[in-house]
């Protein structure tokens, strides 16, 4: 960690949390993640060797701390730590009022999307008996990718396959118009226009918007 050389407070904090991946870093702590395989999930352009710095930067400043369960090593935030989440939601609603809605192409990853989809299930909205649903989205056409939300009231896992139950739910969507709904920036009207199709039972097509809650600030409207 380098220092700007200066005693204010706003350059201190900066010397620490203004780093490359710092602040999502303590954002997938917040959203829940603990394992370091989670935190990577929600950060997958991160390589492990960085994150692994970070983490140790986190808590060496000692704004997380790291334990041990029995499944393994945790990661979690102190009160120091808890204490950035006014700062973390007030950047957000910011970034969501006056940044462009307009996404370039590298802002757009599928596997940072159905991340945040699994941990924004409403679980108590999910039918009774565990479903599978595909979620299909491309930049390309000709490439396209695929991800796997096994959707279990008791649990929400995200795969690669689809863990041994039926697919019963598919989402197929170009990715930008499936982050654009995430997002807020469209309606679900506007989305299915531009290409989002969900197929499979009709009660659970219709209910497949109401089981998430979407992104954190997708209320948030934009800048007039």
């Amino acid at each position: 960690m380098t220092s700007s050389g200066q005693f204010c407070s706003i350059a201190r904090a900066l010397d620490v949390l203004g780093q490359r991946w710092m602040l999502l870093v303590v954002r997938e702590l917040f959203a829940g993640s603990r394992r370091f395989g989670e935190i990577h999930r929600g950060l997958p352009r991160i390589s492990r060797t960085m994150l692994s710095a970070r983490l140790h930067e986190l808590i060496d400043t000692g704004i997380a701390i790291r334990g041990q369960d029995g499944h393994g090593p945790f990661y979690e935030l102190t009160p120091a730590g808890r204490e950035l989440e006014g700062t973390l939601r007030e950047l957000g609603v910011w970034g969501q009022r006056w940044l462009s809605r307009e996404l370039p192409a590298e802002e757009l990853d599928t596997e940072a999307l159905v991340a945040d989809m699994r941990r924004r299930v409403d679980r108590d909205a999910l039918p009774r008996s565990p479903l599978v649903a595909r979620i299909e989205t491309w930049i390309d056409p000709r490439r396209r990718e695929e991800r796997f939300l096994l959707l279990r009231r008791s649990e929400v896992s995200l795969c690669t396959a689809s863990a041994g139950f039926p697919v019963e739910l598919h989402v197929r969507a170009p990715l930008r118009t499936l982050t654009a709904w995430w997002r807020g920036d469209v309606s679900l009207a506007q989305a299915r226009a531009a290409g989002l199709v969900v197929d499979g039972r009709r009660e659970w097509v219709r209910a497949f918007p109401r089981w998430f809650e979407r992104y954190l600030f997708a209320g948030v409207s934009p800048a007039r």
